[in-house]
């Protein structure tokens, strides 16, 4: 049986007040595919990630997501930013900032159901976090406040979770040990990453997606490190574990 796509890019180009970003956009990623988005800073990533969540329209061609105008599909789908603010001194525990995750308009802050509750406990649990669910959210290491954020976006149980840089702030350890949680929820789950960590997503992934204004995808073992210099324009670490881009093996 043919895997069918979720998310289709259909010569799509996107521009910030009359600036390319991204130019001539097709990509399809399919049911249960675990990608990685690269690309330098500025390249266009996040603007993939916020089309697909129909918080930006493109300028010309089309997106969709299973099927629909992605503002349709959005209950769908499960995101976590790459930079979320919370105030220190605000007294939230990780519990509560999963539960937010259930928020809508129809109600008010605070009135959940057991439900809501019960799906916040289940996706704690999936990311290995439910010990921590009293503790105050400011108190957590970085990692495990990466962790209580995926399972914010987890709780509503979507179809496709969306992740910008989930490893940012993080020890390696840290950074593993995540995407070991992340490989296992792609069994059930589509997953598409934004990340600078490609020495860590051999492992996991099934395609990178080089964005700079335009795309590339290449299945994973195909990364040469030809490729990622061109991309970024300098060296950086590659998709596998035992080389860097311009230089022999280490």
């Amino acid at each position: 049986m043919t895997e069918k796509s979720v998310i289709v890019f259909e010569h799509v180009s996107f521009s910030y007040f009359n600036l390319p970003v991204l130019e001539d956009i097709n990509l399809a990623v399919k049911e249960k595919d675990f990608i990685c988005i690269v690309g330098p800073n500025a390249g266009g990533k996040t603007t993939l990630l916020k089309l697909i969540l129909g918080l930006l329209k493109p300028t010309k061609g089309s997106v969709k997501v299973f099927g629909e105008p992605p503002e349709k599909t959005r209950s769908r789908i499960g995101y976590m930013p790459q930079h979320i603010s919370f105030d220190p001194l605000f007294p939230v525990s990780a519990f509560d900032v999963v539960l937010m995750g259930r928020l809508n308009p129809n109600r008010g802050f605070g009135f959940y159901t057991h439900t809501d509750r019960d799906a916040a406990a289940n996706a704690l649990k999936s990311m290995e976090m439910y010990e921590v669910r009293h503790q105050m959210f400011f108190s957590l290491s970085g990692g495990q406040r990466q962790r209580v954020l995926i399972a914010r976006a987890l709780v509503s149980d979507p179809e496709i979770l969306l992740l910008d840089e989930p490893t940012s702030h993080v020890d390696i350890a840290a950074g593993t040990e995540l995407y070991d949680i992340l490989g296992q929820l792609n069994k059930k789950i589509t997953i598409v990453l934004v990340t600078h960590d490609i020495g860590f997503v051999s492992r996991y992934v099934k395609s990178v997606v080089c964005v700079n204004r335009r795309v590339v995808v290449h299945p994973t073992n195909e990364i040469t490190g030809e490729m990622i210099n061109d991309i970024y324009g300098c060296d950086v670490h590659m998709v596998r574990h035992d080389h860097v881009t311009g230089k022999e093996p280490v």
